[in-house]
């Protein structure tokens, strides 16, 4: 298949992580903390800074991820 500018690439799939500043203390080998609530970044902020800065079209996506609720795995520390 040759190339066709008007169409675009297909199939080129990319994802960020965005953060806000400070984001890494919980990471960090020393004085390790968590990330308050108010500090994280919602699905919606992000698709709303997305648009602003660049501009962007979000495309309607297939089906999302639910969380079911139970995250922890394994034994409780």
């Amino acid at each position: 298949i040759k190339y066709d500018p008007s169409i675009g690439i297909y199939g080129m799939d990319f994802y960020v992580v965005l953060g806000r500043a400070g984001f890494d203390i919980g990471k960090r080998k020393h004085k390790k903390s968590r990330i308050g609530a108010s500090h994280r970044i919602t699905k919606e902020e992000a698709i709303k800074w997305f648009q602003q800065t660049y501009e962007g079209v979000i495309m309607p996506g297939g089906k999302t991820k639910k969380s079911s609720g139970h995250q922890r795995r394994g034994k409780k520390k």
